[in-house]
């Protein structure tokens, strides 16, 4: 179990960091150039790793047409989460994007465990956990914010 936890959290840590570095990349080089450099990266590595491993499947044409479309999804699925990702975090905190993006995962997957017939009460009510803290955590900010912005209104100019 602490495997599986560690793996967890340094999943999560890295998820961020990319994210990080992503939205940094789209400042300094614009939405296409940023991605692509990140796509170009993880490819580059995904490639050296396959080839020191000896998976030499890669450099045969066939066994590349034989792999289902479905699994060329990943792909396509990865870059629109990423670019969705980048947009976000331009707009928020770090922390609330990755709450945010955590809720997404969770009803994704809530609705995908449903859709098999796995879902039960238990499950339910962590979800509904998980959104009444979000939804919580977003209206004591906007009551922070509230606060405030009537503590020190800005100069009329």
């Amino acid at each position: 179990m602490a495997f599986v936890i560690t793996v967890a959290f340094l999943n999560g840590a890295l998820n961020i960091i990319n994210k990080m570095v992503n939205v940094r990349a789209k400042q300094a080089l614009g939405m296409a150039n940023g991605t692509l450099i990140n796509y170009l990266e993880g490819t580059a590595l995904a490639l050296a790793l396959a080839l020191l491993m000896g998976d030499r499947h890669l450099a045969d044409p066939a066994y590349l047409g034989a792999i289902p479309l479905l699994y060329y999804l990943g792909g396509v699925f990865g870059l629109a989460a990423m670019v969705l990702t980048i947009r976000g975090m331009e707009k928020v905190p770090v922390a609330v994007s990755a709450v945010v993006i955590l809720c997404g995962q969770l009803l994704a997957g809530f609705l995908m465990d449903a859709a098999a017939g796995r879902v039960g009460l238990r499950e339910l009510a962590g979800l509904c956990l998980v959104g009444a803290g979000v939804w919580w955590n977003n209206r004591r900010s906007q009551r922070d914010a509230e606060d405030a912005a009537k503590e020190d209104p800005a100069p009329s100019a």
